[in-house]
């Protein structure tokens, strides 16, 4: 049995991705903060983890090599959107972005690539708006779109490191996808159209299709960076 290690798996996409990962016979391990995991399956294992914590971080990862020594994939998908709405940036937001969206993110990665097997995929779920080639369209969500743009980064070079080893290393943009995330930079004129289901789809078949390593993916499709 193939292993999963899925971040953020207690709503939205990550939920939605364990469930498919499980349906198709995969073991899940799904971490979870604040809130509760909502369904118990006996292919998944939940662990607690604050990603802006390294004490948390060490603490999960022991607890996650207990449970699998060695990790077939890693999707990174937990992650936070804090200023939609803001104009110009706020650096205490900008900070606390960081702090999940990347720095958070590399801690946990840097520490479970020892147990990625040969052949391994790493998915890391990024956004267009940290895409130079996507176009700004307004002053907002200065934090949100610099720290996809480093997770962009980390991707590539990521990929360039493990390419001797074999694994893939995956950036994808899943879309304006209904989650709480999603739904809270809807205005009245623009809300998210794409389930959870559909982004969970999109990574499974990612992975399951042995894509290019070091690319950037939307709907089945390789995008510029």
């Amino acid at each position: 049995m193939k292993t999963v290690l899925i971040t953020g798996v207690s709503r939205g996409i990550g939920l939605a991705t364990a469930k498919k990962f499980l349906e198709n016979g995969w073991q899940v391990i799904g971490t979870f903060n604040k809130t509760a995991v909502p369904m118990t399956h006996p292919g998944l294992v939940s662990i607690k983890l604050d990603i802006t914590s390294e004490e948390s971080i060490a603490k999960a990862v022991e607890s996650i090599q207990q449970v699998a020594p060695h990790l077939d994939v890693l999707i990174n998908n937990a992650g936070v959107s804090a200023d939609a709405f803001e104009t110009s940036p706020n650096m205490q937001t900008v900070r606390a972005t960081f702090e999940t969206n990347v720095f958070g993110l590399m801690t946990l990665t840097e520490k479970l690539l020892p147990g990625i097997v040969t052949s391994g995929h790493i998915v890391n779920v990024s956004s267009r708006y940290g895409a130079f080639s996507f176009a700004i369209d307004g002053p907002d969500s200065t934090a949100y779109r610099m720290s996809k743009a480093a997770l962009n980064m980390y991707t590539r070079t990521l990929a360039f490191r493990l390419k001797k080893k074999g694994v893939i290393v995956s950036a994808i943009h899943p879309g304006w996808v209904k989650t709480d995330m999603g739904n809270s930079a809807a205005t009245e004129k623009e809300k998210p159209t794409i389930e959870p289901e559909e982004a969970a789809n999109e990574i499974y078949n990612l992975i399951m299709n042995k894509s290019e390593s070091g690319q950037f993916w939307q709907f089945g499709k390789q995008r510029e960076w």
